[in-house]
């Protein structure tokens, strides 16, 4: 049935003291990590050096379940102000954190070659973390401008998402359906999207911008700040080559590799133009305008209980590979899926991995509709390879 997901896994009830006792443990365990600091250095013996990483992965592990808590509460209500306290408290408390940690990849970052090498090949599965950490070296700066920079994202960028998700999250939209007004959050108003009646799509379309167009002024600020933040940062600061190689480099894609991709799509955009000219036929229109990108090419309003949406989605998994099928009902037997629909809840969806010995996260607004099936496979997928 739809509910609400179960956030015991990381910690038991939003008022139970657990979370506290464990940002003490942390606060231990990075005070106990600083110590191993003098041990840094060429000559490091290999079995020590793994001894440090792993003490760091258990720090990383404790870290994640504490952010994914705060986290993860905060997107189910997105009003709610005691989440909204313990998200903004956490995230302040792992940055302090962090700022304590950063020696060891500042170091691991400025090592030489032959040194980083012979580590690496005695550091098993995790060779591939440390080689992709060394990606990042020419876009490093010194010790006191990271953690400067680190302070300055959990008040400035991070502080901006949270607030623009706390505003538009809270929004109602009201348009006429069969003679009703009907007052809905943004997920069910795009249901409409794809319905069969043009009237009601252009309808729903204009209604979302009038509600967002009302605080267009205050969404248009915290956008440009957030870019100018990104491009501030990681431009002028650390020297990428574009905004995009930022995310590129986070994927370990080249740049030509995308650069690639993106000039085959714009050559290849007639293939999609000429895909909108059909569509502008089959639902009988000379031009498609911005409100039937999404129009059914034949009138179809069938919807599906959530139990047939599961059920629709694992017989899928199960006939591709038992395996899967297994992981995907994990997930749900575990009560880490969010689908309610809630007015305040963060909209759309995702999918978010905490801890790789938990079960993720998974967060739908599921309405019943064949789309709504689709996004429940596409997040139950990232869910199986997490």
């Amino acid at each position: 049935k739809q509910e609400r997901w179960s956030l015991d896994a990381l910690f038991p009830g939003h008022e139970a003291p657990e979370y506290k006792d464990a940002m003490k443990k942390l606060e231990g365990s990075i005070e106990s990590f600083e110590k191993l600091r003098p041990e840094l250095d060429v000559e490091i013996d290999e079995e020590d050096f793994l001894k440090i990483v792993s003490d760091l992965e258990k720090i990383t592990k404790q870290s994640n379940r504490l952010y994914g808590y705060a986290g993860l509460w905060f997107t189910e209500d997105t009003q709610d102000q005691d989440a909204q306290a313990l998200q903004a408290r956490i995230e302040q408390f792992l940055v302090g954190l962090q700022n304590k940690t950063l020696f060891f990849s500042l170091w691991w970052k400025g090592l030489d070659q032959m040194t980083a090498d012979r580590l690496m090949e005695a550091s098993g599965d995790l060779k591939y973390w440390l080689e992709e950490m060394r990606h990042f070296t020419p876009h490093t700066l010194t010790d006191p401008e990271e953690k400067i920079l680190n302070i300055n994202n959990v008040t400035g960028f991070s502080a901006l998402i949270t607030l623009y998700d706390s505003i538009t999250n809270r929004y109602s939209f009201k348009v006429e359906i069969d003679g009703e007004e009907k007052d809905m959050t943004r997920g069910e108003l795009m249901v409409y999207a794809r319905h069969h009646d043009p009237a009601l799509r252009e309808a729903i379309y204009k209604e979302q911008y009038r509600v967002y167009g009302d605080d267009g002024p205050i969404l248009g600020q915290i956008y440009q700040t957030v870019v100018r933040d990104w491009a501030n940062e990681n431009i002028d600061l650390r020297n990428y080559n574009s905004p995009i190689s930022v995310r590129n480099l986070r994927n370990d894609i080249p740049d030509k590799a995308v650069d690639a991709l993106l000039d085959v799509c714009q050559k290849n955009a007639p293939v999609f133009q000429r895909f909108f000219d059909l569509k502008a036929k089959w639902i009988k229109t000379d031009k498609l305008r911005r409100y039937d990108i999404y129009a059914p090419v034949a009138q179809s309003d069938k919807t599906y209980t959530f139990q047939e949406g599961v059920y629709m989605v694992l017989d899928a998994f199960q006939t591709f590979d038992p395996r899967v099928a297994e992981l995907a009902e994990k997930i749900i037997a575990d009560g880490h899926v969010d689908s309610e629909v809630r007015q305040g809840k963060r909209g759309g969806a995702f999918c978010w991995s905490v801890d790789k010995d938990l079960s993720p996260w998974v967060l739908l607004n599921y309405q019943g509709t064949a789309d709504s099936v689709a996004t429940m496979a596409h997040e139950l997928g990232h869910g199986i390879h997490a």
